[in-house]
Parts: C-alpha cells; sequence; structure tokens
C-alpha cells in the first residue's frame, strides 16, 4: 500500500475509497461545496462589476459558441 501526504489540513468525512477515480470524485465534490475566499469573491465582484460598466467589451455564451469556428482537417 501507498501512503499519501497532502500537506493541507482537509476534513475528510470518508477516508477509503475503491479506486483513485472515487477519491478524486470525493475531492471534487469537497471542493464544490467549499465556500469561495475572501480572495476570489474580491476578483469575481471586480470581474462583474467591470462587465456591468463595459457591457460592449463582453461576448455572451451563446455569441462565444456562435464565433467559434471549427477547422476541417
Amino acid at each position: 500500500m501507498t501512503t499519501i501526504s497532502i500537506e493541507e489540513n482537509l476534513s475528510l468525512s470518508q477516508t477509503r475509497f475503491k479506486t483513485l477515480e472515487d477519491f478524486e470524485r470525493f475531492v471534487v465534490e469537497l471542493r464544490q461545496n467549499e465556500d469561495l475566499s475572501p480572495a476570489h469573491k474580491k476578483i469575481l465582484d471586480e470581474r462583474l462589476a467591470e462587465r456591468k460598466s463595459n457591457p460592449d467589451n463582453y461576448l455572451d455564451i451563446e455569441k462565444l459558441k456562435v464565433s467559434i469556428v471549427r477547422r476541417r482537417k
């Protein structure tokens, strides 16, 4: 058995997994349930403010999808 050490203090509700994929899925779900850090919240707030003050500088998701051109080989 291999031991993996993680220096970050994690509070895991589960410590045994059948596969590495099960562990990865668990960590992703754990991270999705965490609150954003104040630094991340600040960045998102700044980006939202920029978007509101300069709406012509941005594409919505539908315009982005339409603008993507796939090239055939």
